[in-house]
């Protein structure tokens, strides 16, 4: 009979007598592995924007001790790549938008310069006037008593600079301080007043 011949002999089943054959334990099917799978395959439709939820649905299917877990390993992968490439875009867009501001900027500092270049031409017409009536450019005070009225495009007095020749006409540019590397100036030709030892003013 079939008992009686060894197991490791045996082909067909066991036959087991007197109780009942054990039930073949069934293993739990995931869920959450295979809802995650979807969802990160779903979300490349988004370019990728749905994969942080698709990812955290794909991780709660790799915690189970129970189930395969072949499909939330899946779908674990592909919702990083879609994250990944989410993140890129947004990285990108994000860079675009700062080249952009950065271009506007430019654009405008490049129209505040030209505006104020024809603010100092106008000034320095001023000063060719004084020249021509006095014979000399005024000194630093007097000066820049005429450049009271004149303003630069950020609405800032343009300065005369009579220290030594030739004088300058100067602008403290698009950060607003004297004598730094965006300042505005023009040269302006002529000599200056003298003072004599008297205090009396020289002409040239």
């Amino acid at each position: 009979m079939p008992y009686h011949i060894p197991f490791e002999h045996r082909r067909a089943q066991p036959v087991y007598i007197g109780f009942e054959a054990p039930k073949r334990p069934r293993r739990k099917f995931n869920w959450w592995g295979f809802w995650g799978l979807f969802m990160s395959l779903g979300s490349f439709l988004t370019v990728g924007f749905a994969s942080p939820l698709a990812l955290l649905v794909s991780l709660n299917g790799m915690r189970k001790k129970k189930g395969p877990r072949k499909a939330a390993a899946a779908g674990t992968a592909l919702s990083l790549l879609g994250t990944m490439l989410a993140g890129s875009i947004v990285a990108f867009a994000v860079n675009e938008d700062h080249a952009h501001d950065l271009r506007q900027q430019r654009e405008e500092i490049a129209m505040q310069v030209e505006e104020t270049q024809v603010a100092i031409a106008i000034a320095e017409r001023e000063l060719d006037e004084f020249r021509e009536d006095a014979g000399y450019l005024p000194n630093g005070i007097d000066g820049n008593m005429l450049m009271l009225k004149h303003t630069d495009a950020w609405s800032k007095e343009i300065r005369y600079d009579a220290e030594s020749e030739p004088a300058l006409l100067r602008s403290a540019g698009p950060d607003q301080t004297y004598n730094t590397d965006d300042d505005v100036t023009s040269e302006v030709e002529g000599e200056l007043e003298k003072m004599d030892a008297s205090g009396q003013i020289e002409k040239p």
